[in-house]
């Protein structure tokens, strides 16, 4: 019985730490995601063809990863994850792992087009960089670990929403470091490989931003989005297009939210006219998602419950 009594106060414990909260607006049959994802993936990688990966279109695609130059402060994994990979088939893939995650989450065909047109989705696609590999990734966690996490500053955090995924992140890295001793401490050297340092557009707070990650991600449990939004306010790098593995959240909100945080996503760019100070505009859309999630998530449900009507008593048998 005192066995029994201790498994159930750990139970207990730990849901306070992992909540079953639901981020998808709609439960699809696993095979009918394959299906779907298997049509998607045809359909852009066709589309693939015609966009030229021309050095200016997929600069980092042409110039690093189609010729396995992964930087140094890159996970080790990354280069054998694009090794066989073609220009249109990463293509297919990222804009299909991206176009299921919005699906899957969007309450509106609005929200859902809002989710598709924000900033970080067009620049990683733009760049040819790996974020759409990482949001395929957590579209098939804990299984497809390794993908999630082929750059972690952002998708790490969405491991802390589940059991299962904390634990196969630890297996993952467990088996990581003995395959590739000190790769941790070579990503977290990113702003030394490089004679300008600090990318202009790192907008990272690092470890003072943990005043605000920390109280965020207790708010967030169990919720791998809000996790993800609110672990980037701690992250030691990010870039506005690292965003993207939390961009599909947006299709989570209602039309008129999304479509507003879709254009603020794009603040960034008055970088153009504003200097390096621009750039932290970025932080604008990611205060406001994490902020409209919160409070779709503890206000209207408080509200919901209140306005719902009392089942009546019948005092007179």
């Amino acid at each position: 019985m005192k066995e029994k009594n201790l498994a159930g106060k750990v139970q207990q414990g730990l849901r306070v730490f992992f909540p079953e909260e639901e981020i998808y607006a709609r439960s699809w049959p696993w095979q009918h995601q394959v299906m779907g994802f298997a049509f998607l993936f045809a359909l852009f990688c066709i589309l693939g063809y015609f966009i030229p990966a021309n050095g200016f279109v997929a600069f980092d695609w042409v110039h690093f990863f189609s010729r396995g130059h992964i930087p140094p402060f890159y996970p080790p994994w990354d280069a054998w994850a694009v090794r066989w990979l073609t220009w249109p088939v990463f293509f297919g893939l990222s804009m299909a792992a991206i176009s299921i995650s919005i699906i899957k989450r969007s309450r509106h065909a609005v929200s859902g087009i809002a989710a598709s047109l924000t900033l970080p989705v067009f620049w990683a696609m733009f760049l040819g960089q790996l974020e759409g590999l990482v949001v395929l990734g957590l579209l098939g966690l804990p299984w497809l670990t390794p993908l999630a996490l082929l750059k972690p500053q952002v998708s790490l955090f969405a491991f802390g929403a589940r059991r299962n995924y904390v634990l196969a992140a630890l297996l993952w890295v467990s088996i990581s470091l003995i395959l590739w001793p000190g790769w941790p401490l070579r990503m977290l050297a990113t702003n030394h490989y490089y004679a300008e340092g600090r990318y202009p557009q790192d907008i990272s707070l690092g470890l003072r931003g943990a005043l605000l990650a920390v109280p965020m991600m207790w708010f967030s449990r169990g919720d791998m989005d809000m996790l993800m939004v609110s672990g980037a306010f701690m992250t030691l790098h990010l870039l506005p297009y690292n965003m993207l593995p939390f961009v599909p959240a947006v299709a989570r909100l209602k039309p008129e939210v999304a479509v507003v945080l879709a254009a603020l996503s794009w603040l960034p760019l008055l970088s153009n006219w504003m200097g390096k100070e621009g750039w932290w505009l970025g932080w604008i859309f990611a205060a406001g998602l994490w902020g409209a999630l919160a409070q779709q998530r503890y206000f209207q449900v408080r509200v919901s419950e209140a306005k719902a009507p009392r089942p009546t008593v019948n005092k007179h048998p």
